[in-house]
């Protein structure tokens, strides 16, 4: 037999062993193997829900300080940053001219005085007229308003702190002139607060919600959260995101220097105190929400073979990391709790370990 043939036979036969070896379980193992997921199991929704908002740290009270008269800074004691005491001194400025007019005031106002004094003494031996006396007498009331302006004016070349705090931001420096009423520096409390945005709905149900445990977590300061209490709220919403600003006070530790600007999150509970808005239904992670179109989904792991299958969803109106599912998944229902977005219908999933 040539050996070209006795070549050929022998390959055919080998391929033929190897195919005939391969059982359906061994093509099983050549599958994709199931993608590790987090998976979650759904409990019932409770009337205790636990929300978030992001927020922007604010002082209290921020105020832009300004002379009421002109002239040049020949004193500056401001810094950025720097904590200034109620009534010290930020800055001041050359009081040389309106020294001069105080001297000149109060030079008027002596001679005013002396004026009219001498017309009450003549006035007693008829030597002066009644109306003589009273022109006297109101140029002794103007010369003390000049008198005092002048004063004022002096006293305005100092600028002083009005509360305590520290210098938000100064717009000057020393030797600089200054026009009046031109803002020098900003001023801001030490005393600081959470500004968030609320959603129309969570005023709406106001009155039938409990809100309580407010903290703020700083997230320059992870893992750090403080007590918050509720300051104020406006009375009318933001024509462009329908929000109402929320502002929750809170005292930061000597430890950390918190300024306006920051950003944080704002952590609450509610809790509901009238049936007709307590939850009804599952909680379901916000990460595992999906959309599509208009249709929010999840992704549901079937009972049998771990598959995922696609599953629309209604949505409760709320806020934070957990949301209530009224229809769609029940309690006991396994879901992938996070990822969603890289998972496709039929695909088979296991418990992802950390």
């Amino acid at each position: 037999m040539p050996q070209k043939k006795l070549r050929y036979w022998i390959m055919g036969g080998l391929a033929a062993t190897l195919f005939s070896s391969c059982s359906p379980a061994d093509e099983a193992t050549l599958a994709e193997p199931p993608k590790p997921a987090k998976l979650l199991t759904l409990t019932e929704a409770t009337s205790k829900q636990r929300n978030n908002l992001p927020a922007i740290v604010r002082s209290v009270r921020s105020t832009n300080l300004a002379f009421q008269v002109g002239g040049q800074i020949v004193e500056w004691n401001a810094i950025d940053g720097e904590p200034i005491a109620r009534g010290q001194i930020i800055a001041r400025l050359d009081a040389r001219s309106f020294q001069a007019a105080v001297e000149r005031a109060e030079a008027e106002y002596k001679n005013a005085r002396s004026e009219y004094e001498r017309a009450l003494r003549l006035i007693k031996e008829d030597a002066i007229s009644r109306s003589v006396v009273e022109g006297r007498e109101a140029a002794v009331q103007i010369a003390k308003a000049s008198l005092d302006t002048a004063r004022k004016g002096l006293s305005d070349t100092v600028l002083r702190a009005p509360f305590d705090g520290f210098v938000g931001r100064s717009n000057v420096e020393q030797f600089q002139n200054v026009a009046p009423q031109q803002t020098v520096l900003v001023l801001q409390s030490q005393a600081v607060e959470a500004i968030v945005n609320v959603p129309a709905s969570f005023v709406l149900n106001s009155n039938r919600i409990r809100y309580f445990d407010a903290e703020v977590e700083l997230d320059a300061a992870p893992g750090r959260s403080f007590s918050a209490v509720f300051r104020e709220a406006t009375g009318q919403a933001d024509s462009s995101t329908q929000t109402f600003e929320a502002q929750f006070r809170f005292q930061p530790p000597s430890d950390l220097v918190v300024l306006t600007g920051m950003t944080a999150t704002l952590n609450f509970s509610t809790e509901a105190v009238d049936e007709d808005v307590a939850a009804s239904g599952v909680s379901v992670p916000l990460s595992a929400i999906l959309t599509d179109g208009e249709q929010r989904f999840v992704w549901l792991v079937r009972r049998r073979g771990q598959a995922i299958e696609k599953r629309p969803v209604k949505v409760a109106e709320g806020i934070g990391d957990t949301l209530v599912v009224t229809d769609g998944l029940v309690a006991g229902d396994t879901i992938v709790a996070a990822g969603g977005s890289y998972f496709q219908e039929g695909e088979k999933v296991r418990p992802w370990d950390n």
